[in-house]
């Protein structure tokens, strides 16, 4: 990084710690972070943004690791495990999981369609229309690093939302790539 992007970066991590940026994204507000630093967090460039250990507490960050206590899972559209095979998941950066207990809740839903998971994923509209998806389970994703996502991962669209939440509330976390062994395939049979 030049000289130049990395005075801009620290001049809005600074804002952001200090002050106050006004911004047209959708929050999530929690007890561990309220609107306004959300809104501040996605107007620093993507490849600017702070660790979430800059502006959540360590209790905080404990507590997103206790949703965790059951598994992460993550969906996928099976074509994209079929073409980039299945010794290793996930991108190089970090992959997007969301915790099981929660997942499950979410697909025990009484007539959900891939629409309505997109959306409740903070997927891109009919990013996977027609598509045949497959349930990605990982029991043990601590072994994986898990951690808050940063919102400088490769996945993190204009949909993320600062703090380990999804724009509908559901928690979110970002694991090193999968290794084969270490999750659990499903697919699933929603259309």
């Amino acid at each position: 990084m030049g000289y130049l992007k990395i005075t801009r970066c620290l001049l809005l991590c600074a804002i952001l710690l200090f002050g106050n940026l006004a911004h047209g994204q959708s929050t999530y507000p929690t007890s561990c972070l309220n609107a306004q630093k959300q809104v501040a967090i996605q107007a620093i460039p993507k490849e600017c943004r702070p660790d979430p250990s800059v502006y959540l507490s360590e209790a905080c960050i404990k507590k997103h690791q206790k949703q965790f206590a059951l598994g992460a899972t993550y969906l996928i559209p099976k074509d994209v495990l079929d073409r980039f095979g299945r010794k290793l998941l996930g991108r190089a950066d970090g992959q997007f999981v969301m915790c099981k207990k929660e997942m499950d809740k979410l697909l025990h839903k009484k007539n959900i369609t891939i629409a309505d998971i997109e959306r409740t994923l903070g997927i891109p509209t009919d990013a996977w229309k027609g598509k045949v998806l497959v349930r990605i389970d990982i029991r043990e994703p601590k072994k994986l690093n898990l951690r808050i996502p940063r919102g400088t991962e490769a996945g993190a669209n204009n949909l993320w939302i600062p703090g380990g939440k999804l724009p509908t509330g559901y928690t979110e976390g970002v694991v090193d790539q999968v290794p084969e062994g270490s999750y659990v395939e499903t697919v699933l049979s929603i259309k």
